[in-house]
């Protein structure tokens, strides 16, 4: 297992050059949490060859749909991606799923931005207990069809955070 510490460390400087309302607390705890449950930080590909790549488990059609629905219209925050994952802006305009697959796949940083950009998208406040944590993974990311639990989540989490 990765250490939890020197990792929080990381996303926290990450999400940093986002902005610093993107790097709360809570947000390091909950882009922890969800690599965590979605990989136990042991896997870059979804078992089964599934499409989701990182430690976050992100599909590429959400990233995808991130820069082309979201992004796309907030050009700032396109620079501060860039600033924060050392990714070409180019990838963030017209990035095709083939090179998001690769680049979440082997980018620590675009795996802590995307995840944290999904959670950013939702229309609740993040909220700030494992509990809470749970139920926001749950409905916002690993969402009401996912295999997730929100009790496997807080079971698996506690254990580190």
């Amino acid at each position: 297992m990765i250490d939890i510490p020197q990792t929080k460390d990381l996303v926290k400087r990450i999400l940093t050059k986002l902005g610093s309302k993107y790097a709360s607390d809570d947000a390091v705890n909950l882009i922890i949490g969800t690599m965590i449950i979605e990989s136990r930080f042991k896997y870059f590909r979804q078992m089964g060859d599934g499409p989701a790549r990182g430690f976050a488990q992100l599909e590429i059609d959400t990233v995808l749909d991130i820069n082309k629905n979201w992004l796309k219209f907030r050009p700032t925050m396109i620079d501060r991606c860039v600033h924060a994952t050392m990714i070409p802006k180019r990838f963030f305009v017209r990035g095709s799923k083939a090179d998001w697959e690769y680049l979440i796949e082997t980018n620590f940083a675009a795996q802590v931005v995307m995840a944290r950009l999904c959670y950013w998208r939702a229309p609740e406040p993040m909220p700030s207990t494992m509990l809470g944590w749970a139920k926001y993974w749950k409905k916002w990311y690993n969402t009401e069809q996912g295999a997730g639990r929100v009790s496997e989540f807080e079971e698996q989490v506690s254990k580190y955070l």
